[in-house]
């Protein structure tokens, strides 16, 4: 009987084994999450966490687009191009 964690990661609602490392699924919702988990659980605990330790809502705003240099928002410079390149 594995024990369950079902905790937030992002917008979604991931459901893992207690001591995993990832997710082996997410949800849209928290219910079908908590649906999941207990059918996964087989007669284990069903641990339900609101905190979001992934990150994925963390940075300055989150949002797609240009900041005031022209590049990329929220990514470092080592992931941006190196030169443009034209003609692809």
């Amino acid at each position: 009987m594995p024990d369950i964690v079902v905790r937030r990661h992002g917008d979604r609602w991931a459901v893992c084994e207690a001591d995993a490392a990832s997710a082996t699924q997410e949800y849209e919702t928290r219910e079908a999450a908590e649906s999941a988990a207990r059918g996964l659980a087989a007669g284990g605990s069903v641990d339900v966490r609101d905190e979001d330790t992934s990150g994925l809502g963390e940075g300055t705003s989150g949002e797609v687009g240009a900041d005031e240099a022209g590049g990329p928002r929220n990514v470092s410079a080592r992931e941006r191009a190196r030169s443009p390149q034209s003609g692809l």
